[in-house]
């Protein structure tokens, strides 16, 4: 069972970008069909964190500034991919993203006193490697890599980040208790958000775009609720973080880069994806 966790875990994680990519190449993907986007993610990722908190309920006041702060966090993450999924490609998108690992990494030297070893290093210097590679154009008229698309990758790069740490110093801090109170107040925070600034925006496509392309959003925030459901059931089983998160990192990456290639057409020069190879393998040495 530990091991089925895992594959699904896995597919989970690279399904939130899919589902953002195919929700920009569906609608022309303006501000106001992006806000009913992340309005409808949160309205889903509230009901599943709701169902999860129900059976595993609790409550501690303290526990809600940290839920405040994550909800912040998440609200500059999600605006940040969807953004960039629209302006770039969905492998690089995803790359980015997950090294947020780094800064996870050094707040943890810091902060939670985690050693800094030779495989941490090494991992480091992969992904400077991986993002040359990645970013690095021969020519000028070259458009895969835009001002945009790096604005808000930056921006969902630094909202993952936020998010990873908020949760473990919770975790740390509570030894381990009130996870799900803390993650479905900060899912409320951010459904009362988008819906403050989707009710200010031109709703005149809505019906039509909820027919068509409701779905998306809905099934990307409970992908995303039960690939943290399988990441909460995964650290109770035998299986090793150093095991986990590397599969969980390096799988997701595998999978985006295989479906975009496949289903997107997206085509990338050789030295990208050498570029997203180490990465993966930075990515995994930062895991474990």
């Amino acid at each position: 069972m530990p091991y089925v966790y895992l594959i699904l875990a896995t597919l989970l994680n690279s399904t939130f970008n899919i589902f953002g990519k195919l929700f920009n190449r569906k609608v022309k993907s303006d501000k106001d069909e992006i806000y009913l986007y992340n309005l409808l993610l949160s309205i889903s990722a509230t009901i599943g964190w709701g169902l999860i908190y129900t059976f595993h309920f609790s409550f501690d006041i303290n526990v809600l500034i940290y839920s405040l702060v994550f909800g912040i966090c998440y609200i500059f993450g999600i605006i940040g991919t969807i953004y960039a999924l629209k302006y770039g490609s969905t492998t690089l998108t995803s790359l980015i993203i997950s090294f947020s690992l780094i800064i996870t990494a050094i707040w943890g030297f810091i902060f939670w006193g985690s050693s800094i070893t030779i495989l941490v290093i090494i991992g480091l210097l992969f992904v400077a490697l991986s993002l040359f590679l990645c970013l690095y154009s021969k020519d000028h008229r070259d458009k895969s890599i835009s001002f945009k698309w790096l604005f808000y990758v930056s921006l969902a790069f630094l909202g993952n980040a936020g998010c990873s740490i908020v949760q473990k110093t919770q975790q740390i801090n509570f030894e381990g208790n009130h996870g799900s109170m803390m993650m479905f107040f900060a899912m409320v925070i951010n459904t009362i958000f988008f819906l403050i600034i989707y009710l200010k925006s031109d709703k005149a496509n809505s019906k039509q775009l909820l027919k068509q392309v409701g779905w998306i959003p809905t099934c990307a925030g409970f992908s995303n609720t039960l690939l943290n459901l399988f990441i909460i059931l995964l650290a109770t089983t035998s299986l090793s973080p150093s095991l986990i998160y590397p599969v969980l990192g390096v799988g997701g990456l595998s999978f985006v880069t295989i479906f975009s290639f496949i289903v997107f057409k997206e085509k990338m020069q050789w030295w990208k994806l050498l570029g997203v190879l180490f990465g993966a393998i930075g990515v995994v040495l930062l895991s474990i």
